[in-house]
């Protein structure tokens, strides 16, 4: 196996048909896997990190592709240089992309990894955790990098692969009377109308709404919204145009009155649906919540789809997700630090400083 880093953008695109290939072999077809969606990562990305993809090789070709951004942050308070997976805010899961066995491919990365000096930690967020990547760094990384596992990150799910009739009986009297409520009070302050769209252009004005409501929602006092977010719409009007392209594309809009006054983001493959964004225009009256109804058309319309089997929420341990969910997976986080003498300080802060002095505060467990 033998390993090359592509530090251009220019180089990375030429990559397309060979991570097509590599795509086909492995049958990871997911989008946020695919070279279009790592294109807009790519392109996306803050001046403030640097991106590349680690190519690896045997002497039949490509069988890993492994894209990689590098930033400068603290761990603990103590400076350090990170090196993680290149993804969005808005990246549901990272993965490796690897022909045949995953072992191979990860111990040439590992090893490309150890020889290198310019990175600290190296971390993993968002690895599901059945993932074969996974299981793969668990099996070779000991006696080589010290590790510490992090609390995983709860991503709910609804099953929607059986009746809408059957979901619905099964949540509370208390949840379901929210709905109705919610539901009534919209229609008696307008027409309200929701709408799916899977091709947009990325100048459509359809898209220009979706931003504007994000503008107008909660995240945008905490500059996290697509509007205000550095790079964020120039991103989502990307991907925009290669979802629809591939047939991935489902972007919902609630009109009240003929105005969007929420709407969501989702990108679907092999028949899971995957929520990127939420938002909903925050100057509604609470009570109205738009969000809520929305939720509700969107879920009891995939129970009514052919061949859509699940609907994953998105990351994040959200109370408000958790009363739709019928489930939840797992995405594992990961600290891998560089074997030299830093990275073992590092280790050492993060595995018996930090722990220590957490017993020593007020309440502390001891």
């Amino acid at each position: 196996m033998k390993t090359r880093r592509i530090e251009s953008l220019a180089a990375f695109e030429a990559l397309g048909p060979a991570w097509a290939a590599v795509v086909r072999e492995s049958g990871q077809t997911s989008p946020f896997l695919s070279h279009e969606w790592f294109r807009c990562c790519w392109r996306g990305a803050s001046p403030a990190r640097r991106v590349e993809t680690i190519l690896v090789e045997d002497t039949t070709g490509p069988v890993g592709l492994v894209p990689l951004a590098r930033w400068r942050a603290s761990l603990h308070r103590v400076p350090a240089r990170f090196v993680g997976m290149l993804d969005s805010p808005d990246t549901p899961y990272v993965d490796w992309l690897t022909v045949g066995r995953p072992e191979p491919v990860v111990d040439a990365v590992l090893t490309e990894l150890m020889r290198s000096r310019d990175w600290d930690v190296f971390t993993l967020s968002g690895l599901p955790a059945d993932s074969l990547t996974l299981k793969a760094l668990e099996s070779v990384l000991p006696g080589r990098f010290r590790t510490v596992r992090l609390p995983s990150v709860p991503s709910p799910y609804v099953d929607v692969s059986g009746s809408w009739a059957a979901y619905w009986s099964g949540t509370s009297q208390r949840f379901k009377k929210t709905v109705r409520n919610v539901r009534n009070r919209l229609q008696k302050v307008g027409q309200v109308r929701v709408e799916e769209h899977r091709e947009v252009a990325p100048g459509s004005p359809v898209l220009d709404e979706v931003i504007d409501v994000s503008r107008r929602s909660w995240k945008a006092a905490e500059n996290v919204a697509i509007a205000n977010m550095p790079g964020m719409a120039d991103f989502f009007r990307e991907l925009t145009g290669c979802a629809s392209r591939n047939g991935w594309l489902r972007l919902w809009l609630l009109r009240l009155d003929g105005r969007a006054v929420a709407t969501e983001y989702q990108l679907e493959s092999a028949g899971r649906i995957h929520a990127l964004r939420a938002d909903f225009d925050a100057s509604v009256p609470s009570e109205l919540s738009p969000g809520t109804h929305l939720s509700e058309e969107i879920i009891r319309t995939l129970f009514e789809r052919p061949g859509i089997h699940e609907y994953d929420m998105g990351p994040g341990d959200n109370a408000y997700k958790q009363r739709w969910a019928t489930g939840t997976h797992e995405n594992v986080r990961l600290l891998i630090f560089h074997p030299g003498v830093f990275g073992a300080a590092l280790h050492t802060v993060a595995t018996r400083l930090v722990p220590a002095l957490r017993r020593l505060r007020p309440g502390g467990s001891r």
